[in-house]
């Protein structure tokens, strides 16, 4: 009997719903009844810059970075796009509720007035000017190295530019007191071994070296690393290793004379009457060959031919590596980029006064005549024709 019943109970209780608890999910089933909306809307404040006295201070009402705000700002703006002039009568959008002016970055805390506070605030902390830095000259003899790095400012949502990463620095190579065997090889490694972009440049008429970098995310760590790059090169130029005491003639950064084959080659083609009376002349301090070999009118112009080809190879007179234009890019290019050109040792050797200057030395030098330039000329007409 007391199963029947628990069962008779249990299906009663199925059959009344009304006795389950309602399930409430929210957002879905609202069980409570809803309050119906007055159509009374709620008056809007005034802005606060309205109750502004006639006189107030910039700087306490807005003292820091912060987002757009309609209430605080006295003066009408406008800020974004109508598509048409049926919206908002073709007029921009006023300061109230503008998402416009709320997402962007703002320098209301930046004024006159804001940064005349924080310079009297921070006054007391500054030490004084020097006295003797008065003119741009006396600057740039006690501070040489120059710093360079830029600040972008642009509206968007980031004020982070990539391009406020590149740092320059320059600094003059006579303060560092190289020699010129060290200057030649400082160049050497900062102007690398060909054409095309590089980190330095270097100003032939002012004696400045440039370096540029912008391979760190942030201009401080390429400010460090380009410190740390001028140290290294100094440090290296001045160093002189195995290699570079006895190199030959064609590894030779600049001409000498004293130790090039063509001297050695005149040396031997001198005759015997000529080598026993320089034998019993004075030396030079440097251990060369006596003076009077040296000192011949026709050794001087072939010398000097010598140095004219040779000096365009020279790194202290001018840079070798000349940049070229690039060439037209297209689109679809039936030709390969043409690489690994041989290097020309001797820039200087295509130059044709250079070319004219040796030859007529070499003619002096043997004794033999100059042709004149009349007949050179008519040989090469008739030879066209």
């Amino acid at each position: 009997m007391r199963l029947l019943i628990i069962v008779r109970r249990a299906f009663g209780s199925v059959t009344s719903p009304q006795k389950f608890p309602p399930l409430e999910i929210r957002g879905l089933t609202d069980v409570n009844k809803k309050v119906a909306r007055s159509g009374i809307v709620p008056e809007r404040k005034p802005p606060f810059c309205s109750r502004y006295p006639e006189k107030i201070s910039w700087t306490d009402l807005w003292p820091a970075a912060s987002s757009f705000n309609y209430s605080v700002v006295p003066f009408s703006i406008r800020q974004g796009y109508c598509k048409n002039l049926f919206e908002n009568s073709g007029v921009s959008p006023g300061k109230y509720a503008n998402a416009e002016l709320m997402k962007i970055p703002n320098f209301l805390h930046l004024t006159k007035a804001h940064i005349k506070r924080h310079c009297d605030a921070i006054k007391k902390f500054c030490t004084d000017w020097p006295k003797g830095l008065n003119s741009e000259e006396s600057i740039t003899t006690h501070y040489p190295v120059e710093i360079i790095h830029s600040n972008y400012v642009f509206s968007a949502p980031s004020i982070r530019d990539p391009r406020a990463r590149i740092v320059k620095i320059r600094v003059p190579l006579s303060r560092f007191a190289l020699d010129d065997r060290a200057k030649r090889k400082l160049l050497r490694l900062v102007l690398g071994p060909g054409p095309g972009n590089k980190i330095a440049e270097y100003d032939y008429s002012t004696d400045i070296l440039q370096l540029t970098s912008g391979r760190c995310p942030t201009s401080k760590q390429n400010t460090d690393y380009l410190i740390y790059v001028l140290t290294v090169l100094i440090l290296e130029s001045n160093k002189v290793e195995k290699w570079e005491e006895n190199n030959h003639d064609y590894d030779w950064l600049t001409f000498d004379w004293f130790r090039s084959c063509s001297r050695d080659r005149l040396l031997s083609l001198m005759s015997n009457h000529t080598k026993k009376q320089e034998s019993n002349s004075p030396t030079r301090s440097d251990g060369s060959a006596p003076l009077k070999f040296d000192e011949f009118p026709q050794i001087q112009q072939y010398r000097k031919a010598l140095d004219s080809i040779w000096l365009k190879n020279d790194i202290l007179q001018t840079n070798p590596w000349i940049q070229r234009p690039d060439p037209p890019k297209y689109r679809h290019c039936q030709y390969p980029p043409v690489k690994n050109v041989p290097f020309e040792p001797v820039p200087g050797a295509d130059d044709e006064t250079n070319l004219k200057s040796y030859g007529k030395a070499t003619r002096s030098l043997f004794g033999l005549s100059t042709p004149p330039e009349s007949n050179t000329t008519t040989t090469t007409t008739q030879s066209s024709q």
